[in-house]
């Protein structure tokens, strides 16, 4: 299937300037600012290097199952052809996050060209995404594959064996990079009358689905007894529910749930009754922790800013406001406006927009994502798969402005402030507790 044209000549010269110019910036940026391995880094290379070498996925000698293992195979696939090189891996995903804008451009068809042209260009410029391509982290490939499948999705007619077959290759792939985005392939079948996707294509959509799953599950279920795609689901929990949760990534202070366990699935269960009977018993405070963890998604990008330029982002003796207040003011304010350009434009331009195929992916996709993290934890690092489609729709608002304000109704107008007011009210908090708290 002929997913996306390379009849360059039918693109205009304005879209063109723009991804080459972000795809050169993205090439300076990993050129010029090395950077050791951080936290999630470090496991990432070492599973992709025991892949590589050992074809094996282990830490040290150890057998694991605690990562999904999408995204250490596609290092693992680099290193095996290229070596143990960082430079390939970050150059690819440079390449695949401009492709993010060329995406981004094809979503906006039937809007006006410079609509489309700002859409590709609000990504190409987004600081936050080049920042992300020089990181060893999932989040460049997994937005890639998801804006991917969110394209095909939006086009009109969606209805072939083959067509059927790709979307559920890819979303078994993204599946093995992220578990939780399972949540999507829940939501698929509810929207197929408005994807206009034949109900008899879900069978080889939900074979290839499994196709791509199944060697990973039988993989767990030899190694460890367990069909299951990781072994971190229950404690992804724990940390978002237990007494000492600050609704972010921060494991327990008690982790008693962990003695005398007998593996990582052992520990796994465990920290999952653990959470359970503590969301059963303080329904009040975990209800404040959801809240919590929502407000946590939409924070700025202080972790990312933390982890890309701070010389010791992993010293635990030294706070995380202390780190983010500690780094240039320039370099804050400029990664924090891109974000906040994009969410000012998104949020008005999705009460303006027409409610076709692609509002409603990016509705579902939305609440789906906000329910996984209200009962997981949130983190500023998990917002940065949205913000692609977020940029569609600031797109649809900014190249028409006035035309598109205009159209709103009086409630819409009231709804758009009040969800940019909430957003202001997270980014003043986190603000005064970053510099003053």
């Amino acid at each position: 299937m002929n997913i996306i044209s390379y009849d360059v000549g039918k693109y205009p010269r304005a879209l063109l300037v723009v991804l080459v110019v972000g795809l050169l910036l993205r090439v300076l940026f990993i050129s010029v600012h090395e950077r050791p391995l951080y936290s999630d880094e470090k496991e990432y290379d070492q599973l992709a290097h025991n892949l590589a070498t050992k074809t094996s996925y282990t830490y040290d000698t150890s057998p694991t199952a605690y990562r999904p293992i999408g995204y250490p195979a596609f290092l693992g696939f680099i290193y095996y052809f290229f070596g143990h090189h960082l430079i390939f891996v970050k150059l690819l995903q440079a390449l695949a996050d401009i492709m993010i804008s060329f995406l981004i451009y094809l979503l906006l068809a039937g809007h006006p060209e410079r609509t489309r042209v700002l859409g590709a260009a609000l990504w190409a410029f987004f600081a936050p995404a080049v920042f992300y391509s020089n990181l060893l982290l999932s989040e460049t490939v997994f937005t890639f594959l998801f804006v991917l499948i969110t394209w095909i999705l939006s086009r009109k007619y969606v209805g072939s064996t083959s067509q059927a077959v790709v979307l559920g290759a890819l979303l078994g792939i993204l599946t093995l990079i992220k578990p939780t985005s399972v949540v999507f392939v829940l939501v698929l079948p509810l929207l197929m009358r408005q994807f206009e996707i034949p109900l008899r294509k879900l069978y080889p959509m939900a074979i290839a689905f499994m196709l791509v799953l199944a060697p990973w599950l039988v993989r767990n279920y030899l190694v460890f007894g367990e069909f299951a795609l990781s072994s971190n689901g229950g404690i992804n929990l724990m940390i978002g529910n237990n007494a000492s949760a600050t609704g972010a990534y921060k494991y327990p202070a008690d982790q008693s749930y962990s003695s005398g366990s007998k593996g990582e699935f052992d520990v796994d269960r465990k920290a999952l009754r653990a959470a359970a009977g503590y969301i059963v018993s303080n329904p009040v405070a975990s209800t404040i922790n959801a809240a919590k963890k929502i407000g946590r998604l939409f924070e700025s990008e202080g972790g990312l800013l933390v982890m890309t330029f701070h010389d010791a982002p992993e010293d635990g003796s030294t706070h995380y406001g202390t780190k983010y207040a500690s780094l240039p003011l320039s370099w804050i304010l400029l990664t924090n406006f891109c974000y906040f350009i994009i969410m000012l434009g998104a949020i008005f331009g999705l009460f303006a927009a027409e409610k076709g195929r692609l509002w409603w992916i990016v509705i579902s996709v939305l609440v789906g994502w906000l329910v996984v993290h209200a009962v997981f934890f949130g983190g500023g690092r998990f917002h940065f798969p949205l913000m692609p489609l977020m940029a569609a729709y600031a797109a649809q608002f900014l190249g028409e402005p006035r035309k598109r304000y205009e159209s709103l109704s009086r409630f819409q107008t009231g709804m758009a402030f009040a969800a940019l007011l909430v957003f202001c009210t997270l980014w003043c908090i986190e603000g005064y507790v970053v510099f003053y708290g």
